[in-house]
């Protein structure tokens, strides 16, 4: 059952970043006259996955800020690694996928352009807005944690049974890639990258695989080799449109004039299981998390069943989140290896190592599904 819209707005990008940014262009896009555009250094963070930053001022610094990404499979290791040859951040824009978006989302993206062998996404800048500390030790606010999943569950609701959107035969990302792409074939496949993310793959694997129960590293091992059977077992279990990875760098809290999620980085956007989204959060915020897994997930189904109504049953409920939730252990492994051996501090590492159990314990659960 479809609850929300089919897209039928679309988007053209323009020709070049010359013609993006150019004054008339902008002014055009933000209904301001913008008389002079200059690109600057951007200094408001990086990528995790190697697509770069521009920062652009206008008028002088008297004007609008702007942020434009620029990607490509040159540049982009998470690119490469999920055969993204279309674009999916321009994709989501010239789609109209962001125009479906529900009330409680918001994004900062403006326009897109085609830039050489890659593309560019203009978006207002947000720093301000996004999420701080998301690889520290700081809790997240309780009300903002909450709000996160309570979007997560609208996006869900809203694309409900219309996996077509977003489907990977148009370029967006599928379940099969979601999983190889943090794989210790990615880190082979990669290994002269010098992005720090590669290294945290290439060592945090074998530090995590000696850590875990042999069982449970008979398993994973099985699945990062080929993540099939998991991709074939969720396929069973109803599907809506993921954002695909909405850690805290991806995420900001907009409170003007309600709260909204204000979300970026669209790269592993695609079909699937609901709680692959939620599973991700999870994982990404399991050091800031202000409650346990038990309240999140339990905040989160709430929030589906109540937006779902009689969509919503526990037969489907249960399976796909155990799937999961295995799941995403071929997807943060690598990570929880290594935060436990290269902490940025003992009591990270102290609580990522005390996190094993409970994730083994998940992936045991999981298994019976497949």
């Amino acid at each position: 059952m479809a609850l929300g819209p089919e897209i039928t707005k679309r988007h053209q990008p323009f020709a070049s970043l010359e013609k993006l940014l150019a004054p008339d262009t902008l002014s055009a896009l933000v209904s301001l006259p913008i008389v002079s555009a200059r690109r600057m250094p951007f200094t408001g963070g990086h990528s995790a996955s190697g697509s770069r930053f521009l920062a652009v001022e206008t008028n002088d610094g008297q004007g609008p800020r702007f942020v434009v990404k620029l990607s490509s499979p040159d540049c982009d290791w998470i690119v490469r690694g999920t055969a993204d040859h279309h674009g999916r951040e321009m994709l989501v824009w010239t789609t109209g996928l962001l125009d479906q978006l529900p009330p409680e989302f918001t994004h900062p993206i403006l326009a897109c352009a085609r830039d050489g062998t890659g593309w560019a996404i203009l978006m207002d800048d947000v720093s301000d807005a996004l999420i701080p500390d998301s690889m520290g030790a700081t809790p997240i606010a309780v009300e903002d944690y909450r709000l996160i999943l309570e979007a997560l569950a609208a996006l869900h609701a809203a694309f409900w049974q219309q996996p077509a959107i977003a489907n990977p035969a148009l370029g967006f990302c599928s379940p099969w890639h979601r999983y190889v792409v943090f794989t210790p074939t990615t880190g082979e496949r990669e290994a002269d990258d010098p992005h720090e993310v590669i290294r945290w793959i290439q060592e945090g694997w074998p530090a995590f695989l000696a850590m875990i129960a042999p069982d449970v590293a008979g398993l994973l091992r099985e699945l990062l080799r080929d993540p099939a059977p998991l991709c074939t077992a969720m396929a069973r279990y109803p599907q809506t449109v993921l954002h695909g990875d909405p850690r805290g760098a991806n995420l900001g809290i907009v409170r003007e004039p309600t709260p909204r999620l204000m979300v970026i980085d669209w790269h592993l956007v695609g079909p699937g299981v609901p709680a692959a989204d939620l599973s991700w959060v999870l994982s990404n915020f399991a050091i800031q998390a202000p409650v346990p897994h038990e309240t999140a997930i339990a905040w989160y189904r709430e929030a589906l069943s109540r937006r779902l109504g009689s969509c919503f049953d526990e037969s489907w409920w249960r399976p796909q989140l155990e799937l999961s939730l295995l799941g995403e252990l071929l997807r943060c492994g690598a990570g929880i290896g290594w935060d436990a051996t290269n902490s940025r501090g003992e009591a990270i590492g102290e609580r990522t190592r005390s996190s094993l159990a409970w994730w083994s314990e998940r992936a045991r659960e999981g298994a019976r599904w497949l």
